[in-house]
C-alpha cells in the first residue's frame, strides 16, 4: 500500500466519524425537541424515540445498500467497457473503499440533512414554544458539524481520485 493510499484511508476514517457524529447529533436534537433528553442505548425507550431510531435505521441502511449496488455496478460497467476507474489504484480495493467508506458517509450525511429538515419544520410548528437561544445554537452547530463532514468527505473523495 502506498503512503497516499494509507493517508486516504486514515482521512476516510476521520470523515466517517465526522459524518456519523453530525448525523447522530441531528437525531439527538429531534428527540430533545420533543422533550426526550435521556435515553438508554440498547434498552427500553419511549415510543417516539424508538420510532425515530427505527425509521432512521431503515433510511440509513437502505441508502447504504443502494449506494453499494450503484458503486459496484459502476465499477463493473467501467471494467466491462474499458473505462478509466477514477479511484485509488483502480482495482477491487478501490471499489471496496468506495462502497465501505462512500456509501455509509453519504448515507449519514443524507440522513443528517433529512433530520435537520424535520427539525426545522418541527421548530417552526412550535413557534414560540421553543427557547430561541437553544434553537439558534442548535442550528448554528448543526451547520458547523454537517459542513465539516461534507467538506471532509469532498476532500477525501478528491484525494482518492486517481490520475489517468
Amino acid at each position: 500500500m502506498s503512503a497516499r493510499t494509507g493517508l486516504v484511508l486514515v482521512a476516510s476514517l476521520v470523515s466517517f466519524v465526522l459524518a456519523a457524529k453530525a448525523h447522530g447529533r441531528q437525531i439527538r436534537l429531534e428527540r430533545e425537541l420533543e422533550g426526550y433528553h435521556h435515553v438508554v442505548f440498547g434498552g427500553t425507550n419511549p415510543p417516539f424515540v424508538e420510532a425515530l431510531w427505527r425509521a432512521d435505521r431503515i433510511r440509513y441502511w437502505s441508502l447504504v445498500a443502494v449506494l453499494a449496488v450503484v458503486g459496484l455496478g459502476l465499477f463493473l460497467l467501467a471494467r466491462a467497457r474499458g473505462w478509466h476507474w477514477p479511484f485509488l489504484s483502480g482495482g477491487w480495493g478501490s471499489v471496496a473503499w468506495l462502497v465501505l467508506w462512500g456509501g455509509p458517509v453519504v448515507a449519514f450525511l443524507t440522513c443528517g440533512l433529512w433530520s435537520l429538515s424535520r427539525f426545522t419544520r418541527a421548530v417552526a410548528a412550535k413557534a414560540g414554544a421553543v427557547e430561541a437561544e437553544w434553537t439558534r445554537e442548535a442550528l448554528q452547530y448543526s451547520t458547523v458539524w454537517l459542513g465539516a463532514a461534507v467538506l471532509a468527505a469532498v476532500l477525501v473523495l478528491g484525494a482518492g481520485l486517481r490520475r489517468p
